[in-house]
């Protein structure tokens, strides 16, 4: 269950991240995706997608939300989701 104190203290977060966390995070908030999904539809190289969802872990505005086989990579990959 998620508080109160939290979605009001995500608020704040969300007014102060910088452009590239807020653009990968934009692409989060419609809908769950893997780093290459991300990378793929912003353009980029995945090694600028991956730092930046980290961070985004880490401030707490990005959870883990499953697992999908990536055929590019032959590997299973975490699935990322906005809060």
């Amino acid at each position: 269950m998620i508080r109160k104190t939290q979605v009001d203290s995500l608020k704040e977060l969300k007014k102060t991240i910088d452009g590239k966390r807020k653009t990968v995070y934009n692409v989060l908030v419609k809908g769950k995706a893997t780093n290459r999904m991300i990378a793929k539809n912003l353009g980029w190289d995945i090694n600028r997608v991956t730092g930046r969802v980290t961070e985004l872990v880490g401030l707490g505005m990005v959870i883990a939300d499953g697992t999908k086989y990536d055929n590019d990579t032959n590997r299973t990959v975490t699935l990322w989701k906005a809060l």
